[in-house]
C-alpha cells in the first residue's frame, strides 16, 4: 500500500467511550480510510508531548487534552487551523460551542489549534437515592444541625463524606482518583488552591507554593485519605476513569470528578441507574474563598508532521458535526456542542447537560504555560506522596515549592 493510500491515523487516550464512538464515527466522518489508536494517558503523553509522534508523520489527527496545548503549540507540534476555517469551517463554528470551549485552544499568536471533541467540566456527582432518603435526611440533620443536601462548601462535603462512610457495607463517603497520572491528582490540588484565592505564583509572578493556602489545600487532601479515611484505599490506583466506574457501581455517596462520568450510570443495568445527580463543585467558605471548577477538555488537532494535512482537517471537521457529537454522547463521551446540549435526545442521556451553560460560567483553566508539563510532574508527585502517606503535607509542599522555584 502506498503512502498516499495509508489510512489516516487519529491518536488519542484510552477510554472505552472514545473507542466506541470512534468505531462508529470514522466510517461516516472520514472521506478516506482512517484508523485510530488509543494508548493509556501517560503513554500518550510520552509519545506526543515528550516524543515525536506529532512530528514524525506517524499521526495525522491528535485527540489531546487542552492542558498539553501550550507546550505543543510552543514546540510547533500542532498546526493552526485558521486557513482551513476560512474555506470550510467546522459545522456551526464558532457559535455552536460555548465561549469557555473556544479559548484554551487559541495560541499566543491568536490562532486556533483545535476543535472540541469531549468536554468536562468538573462537577459534584452524588447519589440522589441516598440524599433524598427521609431517614438519612432526618438523622443527618439531627447530628449536624443543617439539612442534608448536596454540599455547598467543602466543610459540608467533609461532613457528608463522614456521614455516608460505611466501608463495611461497601459504601465510602467519597471517591478521589489517586493514581499519579498528572491528571486528577493535580486538578484536585488546584481546585483547593484556587478556591482559597491563591495561585501557583507569588506576588512577583514567580512559581511558588510558599503560602498558607497551599498547605491548607494539601492538608485537606491528606485528611480525606488518612485522617477521615472516607476514601477507599484502593482508589490510590484509580485514575479518573476508574473512579467514575467505581462510582457508577455504587461504591460511594459522592465525588468531584468530570461530569461526563455520570453517563456511566445511564445503562438500565447499572447499579446506580436513575440515581445519580449533578451539582456545582463545593466552594471554600473562608474569607477570600470561592467556588472554582476546573475547565479542561479534549480537542482534535492536526499533527504538524502529517503528510496529508488537508485530509486530516477533513477528518477533524467530519468528527465535529452535530451528528458526530451526538454519537460521542451516545457512546459514553460528552457532547461539546450547544445544539447537542439542548437536544432532548442528548440531554436525556445524562443529568449534567441541563447545567452545562451555567456550569461553564465559573470554570477556570490550567495555566497557559509551556512549562506546564514539568510543573504538573512536580504537583503530581507532591499529591502522590500525600495519597501514599510517604510525606506529611508541610514536607510535601516544601519539596514541591523547592522544585518549582528551580524551573525559573
Amino acid at each position: 500500500m502506498s503512502e498516499r493510500e495509508e489510512p489516516l491515523l487519529l491518536l488519542g487516550r484510552s477510554f472505552d467511550g472514545f473507542d466506541r464512538a470512534l468505531s462508529r464515527q470514522l466510517p461516516k466522518a472520514a472521506a478516506r480510510p482512517a484508523k485510530y489508536r488509543l494508548p493509556e494517558i501517560l503513554d500518550l503523553r510520552a509519545e506526543v508531548v515528550e516524543g515525536e509522534a506529532a512530528t514524525s508523520g506517524e499521526a495525522d489527527v491528535l485527540l489531546v487534552v487542552t492542558d498539553w496545548l501550550p507546550a505543543l503549540i510552543d514546540e510547533g507540534k500542532v498546526l493552526p487551523l485558521d486557513e482551513f476555517f476560512r474555506d470550510t469551517p467546522p459545522e456551526g463554528w464558532p457559535d455552536a460551542w460555548h465561549p469557555a470551549l473556544r479559548a484554551l485552544q487559541r495560541g499566543p499568536d491568536g490562532r486556533t489549534y483545535g476543535v472540541p471533541y469531549h468536554v468536562g467540566p468538573e462537577m459534584l456527582l452524588y447519589r440522589g437515592d441516598l440524599y433524598e432518603d427521609a431517614v438519612e435526611r432526618a438523622r443527618f440533620a439531627e447530628k449536624f444541625g443543617y439539612p442534608l443536601a448536596p454540599p455547598d462548601t467543602w466543610e459540608q462535603y467533609t461532613d457528608q463524606a463522614l456521614w455516608f462512610n460505611r466501608p463495611e457495607r461497601g459504601l465510602y463517603g467519597t471517591i478521589v482518583a489517586g493514581y499519579p497520572d498528572e491528571h486528577n491528582t493535580v486538578y484536585d490540588f488546584l481546585t483547593q488552591l484556587w478556591g482559597r484565592g491563591a495561585d501557583l505564583t507569588d506576588p512577583s509572578g514567580d512559581l511558588s507554593l510558599d503560602m498558607p493556602e497551599a498547605l491548607d489545600s494539601a492538608r485537606f487532601l491528606y485528611d480525606l485519605w488518612h485522617t477521615h479515611r472516607v476514601v477507599d484505599p484502593a482508589a490510590a490506583q484509580w485514575d479518573s476513569v476508574a473512579a467514575g466506574v467505581h462510582f457508577a457501581a455504587g461504591e460511594a455517596a459522592m465525588m468531584v470528578n468530570w461530569s461526563g462520568f455520570a453517563a456511566l450510570s445511564a445503562p438500565g443495568d447499572s447499579p446506580t441507574h436513575g440515581r445519580v445527580r449533578c451539582a456545582p463543585v463545593p466552594r471554600v467558605s473562608a474569607p477570600g474563598g470561592s467556588r472554582v471548577a476546573l475547565n479542561s477538555y479534549r480537542v482534535l488537532a492536526i499533527a504538524a508532521g502529517s503528510t496529508r494535512p488537508a485530509a486530516a482537517y477533513d477528518l477533524l471537521r467530519g468528527l465535529t458535526t452535530a451528528e458526530m457529537d451526538r454519537i460521542t454522547a451516545q457512546e459514553g463521551g460528552t457532547a461539546t456542542r450547544r445544539d447537542s446540549w439542548a437536544d432532548p435526545a442528548v440531554s436525556s442521556l445524562a443529568p449534567y447537560y441541563a447545567q452545562f451553560e451555567e456550569a461553564h460560567r465559573t470554570t477556570r483553566a490550567l495555566p497557559r504555560d509551556p512549562r506546564w508539563p514539568r510543573i504538573s510532574v512536580i504537583l503530581n508527585e507532591m499529591v502522590g506522596s500525600l495519597v501514599a502517606d510517604t510525606a506529611r503535607p508541610a514536607d510535601a509542599v516544601a519539596e514541591a515549592h523547592r522544585r518549582l522555584t528551580e524551573l525559573g
